[in-house]
C-alpha cells in the first residue's frame, strides 16, 4: 500500500474531513475513528496523526516549509492502492483549506500543486 501525507490547518478534524469529502461526492465511512474512502473502483484508508509521530519523521528543513505554508498543522495519512482515489481526498480538502501534500516522490508543497503535476503525468 502507498500513502500520501495531507497537512492541514490544526483546527481541521477527521470529522471535518470526512463532511468535506461527503460535500464533494466522495464515498466515506467514519470506522474506529479513520476514514474509508471508496473512489471509483479503489479504497482508500485516511487517518489524522493524532500521536504527532509525523513531526517526529520530518527533516528540519521539511518541519520549516510545512508551518511556513500553513502554520500550525495537522497531517493526515492516506493508505491507498490506486493514486486516483489519494487525489480525490487531496482535491476535496484543497477546495476548502490550505493544504500542504507530501507523496512518495520527494514533493512537498501547496496540494494545488501537487494536483497540478499529477494532472501533467
Amino acid at each position: 500500500m502507498n500513502s500520501l501525507i495531507v497537512c492541514l490547518p490544526s483546527d481541521v478534524t477527521v470529522y471535518a474531513v470526512r463532511d468535506q469529502l461527503l460535500a464533494c461526492g466522495v464515498s466515506v465511512d467514519l470506522r474506529g475513528g479513520r476514514l474509508a474512502v471508496s473512489h471509483g473502483e479503489s479504497l482508500a484508508w485516511v487517518e489524522p496523526d493524532l500521536e504527532c509521530e509525523l513531526e517526529r519523521e520530518y527533516e528540519v528543513d521539511e518541519l520549516a516549509l510545512i508551518q511556513r505554508l500553513i502554520g500550525t498543522w495537522n497531517g493526515f495519512v492516506i493508505d491507498y492502492r490506486t493514486v486516483e482515489v489519494a487525489d480525490a481526498v487531496a482535491a476535496a480538502v484543497c477546495e476548502r483549506w490550505p493544504c500542504v501534500v507530501d507523496d512518495d516522490d520527494g514533493f512537498i508543497g501547496w496540494g494545488r500543486e501537487y494536483l497540478e503535476r499529477r494532472e501533467g503525468q
